[in-house]
């Protein structure tokens, strides 16, 4: 019986990191391969990128693509981003969701996609960026879905990333 308490005091509760309310503006876009422009990303993607950062205590709001257009078509490098986005967004932390769809191969009858998706985080002034880069196979069952089928696909995946490295950022002190 002793040991039992003993074990139970030593397990850490894994709870979420939570800020106090704080505003964090929030950008996701898809940079499609045989596009020249930048799109939206499908607003079940943003719900679950928003549910993500909700879940920790920021209220995010969401800056469509109609507002960023040129900072976000001119530049395709994650990098070469941050700094327009900074001045149009001049005040707060940014999250910047960048999905990248391809198409990748017809398998068992369904369509493989592969979404790059690049989520970084930029705190007020620079302070800290904070940025991960990944893939997520996706399948699709019809031909005629395309890149935003696919990035739609992989939003539990991307939201799953949001929240960690939201939790990362928060631990930090961001």
């Amino acid at each position: 019986m002793v040991l039992t308490w003993l074990v139970a005091g030593c397990i850490k509760s894994g709870g979420l990191a939570v800020a106090d309310q704080r505003p964090i503006a929030v950008v996701a876009v898809v940079d499609a391969a045989n596009a020249a422009d930048t799109a939206d990303a499908p607003e079940r993607f943003d719900a679950a990128v928003v549910d993500a950062a909700r879940a920790r205590g920021l209220v995010p709001t969401v800056h469509d693509h109609t507002e960023l257009v040129a900072t976000l078509t001119a530049r395709r490098e994650t990098t070469l981003r941050i700094a327009p986005l900074r001045a149009e967004l001049p005040t707060g932390p940014i999250l910047l969701v960048e999905t990248r769809p391809a198409y990748y191969a017809e398998m068992a009858g369904q369509y493989r996609w592969i979404v790059g998706v690049t989520v970084t985080l930029v705190d007020e002034g620079d302070a800290a960026v904070l940025s991960e880069r990944f893939d997520v196979p996706v399948f699709l069952r019809y031909h005629h879905q395309r890149e935003t089928d696919a990035v739609d696909a992989s939003r539990g995946v991307v939201a799953r990333h949001v929240g960690e490295l939201v939790d990362t950022w928060l631990g930090a002190g961001g």
